[in-house]
């Protein structure tokens, strides 16, 4: 997951000043997630360490669509919804 660039300036996220940020689930545990900086053509954009391991506690799977609320005032992304992948089953002829 990466951060949207309104997100990062709320934050004042720049490479020399990560800081971590928190993330609540959907049974409202929050966890404090270090940012990391990816190069992006000219610039950075931020993400998460440790993201794996979040999807994985919450049994969210890889290709699910997830929604977060960005709450300015406590700075915490909030987990509102997951749409899991859908796969086709075939059925016999």
């Amino acid at each position: 997951m990466h951060l949207s660039s309104a997100v990062s300036d709320d934050l004042c996220l720049s490479i020399y000043t990560l800081r971590d940020v928190s993330l609540q689930n959907l049974r409202c545990e929050v966890t404090n997630m270090k940012t990391i900086p990816e190069k992006n053509g000219n610039g950075y954009r931020y993400s998460f360490s440790k993201w794996s391991a979040f999807l994985k506690s919450n049994q969210i799977h890889i290709g699910a669509t997830i929604f977060f609320k960005y709450v300015k005032a406590s700075q915490l992304l909030i987990l509102t919804k997951v749409v899991h992948k859908t796969t086709k089953k075939r059925g016999r002829a």
